[in-house]
């Protein structure tokens, strides 16, 4: 199985080459599992109801509200999308996330401080092989807190959980730049002692904090290969011990 997360930046920017890509995984045996985000358009949804983003290391705080908006956001409009586009390209998918069937629980990363905003502990890898065994798994990052209300997943974070805990082979970080960026240039490889300095100098913010972070702990339960580009084709970052 290959887990690729996808920002909320890319899914209105995939292109054909993509989409080929798949249908080649698919045709070597691949189980692919799709992971998504929505960040742009939820914080454009909060800023239209007045409650404008706030995050903290490059997680959402999350409140009632918030929670709401971004279930609707990642449910009812980016999944949909992403499952139009892969038919319009002739490839099957399945909306994980459509019955509200629960398959992704979660703990509570710290309440007081981000809201409802969790850390998958536990998935039903069953499900998660039934909907890629024939198509391409459609996941939002939504998981069932230990009360059964929704709590709001970073999506990096989830697709690095999930990936673990399936085992798969294969983790692909998708996002809107072509990798690990330093003074402007691609970092081919990126270490654990390099990415502790460039956190420490303060050159790996925002949104990439997670995504280095959830790499890496890829790395230490397993994953095989895993990487950070803008191309399923090339590779981008590779994330090394």
């Amino acid at each position: 199985m290959i887990v690729i997360k996808i920002g909320g930046n890319m899914v209105k920017n995939l292109t054909p080459a993509f989409f080929q890509s798949i249908k080649q995984l698919q045709a070597q045996g691949e189980q692919i599992l799709i992971v998504h985000g929505g960040g742009n358009l939820i914080s454009a949804c909060g800023n239209f109801v007045g409650q404008p983003a706030t995050k903290i290391n490059g997680i959402r705080v999350t409140d009632k509200q918030m929670m709401s908006i971004t279930d609707n956001v990642l449910t009812q409009i980016i999944q949909p999308e992403l499952h139009k586009q892969f038919a319009a390209h002739g490839i099957q998918s399945h909306m994980m996330n459509a019955s509200d069937y629960p398959f992704l629980f979660a703990d509570y990363v710290d309440q007081a401080k981000y809201g409802e905003v969790g850390q998958i502990k536990r998935v039903k890898a069953n499900y998660i092989d039934v909907m890629t065994g024939q198509s391409v798994g459609l996941c939002a990052s939504i998981a069932t807190g230990p009360d059964g209300q929704k709590l709001n997943v970073n999506a990096d974070m989830a697709a690095e959980a999930i990936a673990s805990i399936v085992h798969a082979d294969q983790l692909v970080l998708l996002t809107d730049v072509p990798g690990v960026m330093l003074d402007n240039q691609v970092l081919d490889q990126l270490n654990r002692d390099t990415a502790n300095q460039l956190f420490e100098d303060e050159k790996l913010i925002n949104g990439m904090v997670p995504k280095v972070k959830a790499a890496f702990q890829a790395l230490d339960n397993g994953i095989p290969e895993v990487s950070i580009t803008n191309d399923i084709i090339k590779v981008g970052t590779t994330i090394v011990l």
